[in-house]
């Protein structure tokens, strides 16, 4: 009979703790969006560099080497038309100091 005098204890709901009946999906939707977050500022600037290295090493070092290729063609080039060394350095140094001239004059004040 002690039983009986004894206060029963009404079960631990949601609805007893002031918690609407979704809180588990409110909670998981708590969390993903943490990890969202979390990954979006960790692993954003790293897949940036990421895609900068991938756009200098397969856009800007096939240019330099075609640019290095083309200048060594020219010099050729002109060695064979002019048939001196020195006449052909003479010529693409006059254009590149020209080149120059140019752009120094273009330059804002």
């Amino acid at each position: 009979m002690a039983d009986a005098a004894e206060p029963k204890e009404e079960p631990t709901t949601a609805s007893t703790l002031g918690l609407s009946e979704d809180w588990p999906e409110q909670a998981a939707d708590a969390v993903v969006n943490a990890v969202d977050k979390v990954r979006g500022v960790t692993t954003g600037p790293v897949i940036n560099v990421t895609r900068l290295l991938a756009y200098l090493v397969f856009g800007v070092f096939p240019l330099v080497i075609v640019l290095v290729l083309g200048f060594i063609a020219a010099v050729r080039g002109l060695e064979v038309a002019t048939g001196r060394a020195w006449a052909a350095q003479g010529i693409l140094g006059l254009l590149f100091v020209s080149l120059g001239a140019y752009a120094w004059s273009r330059r804002p004040s």
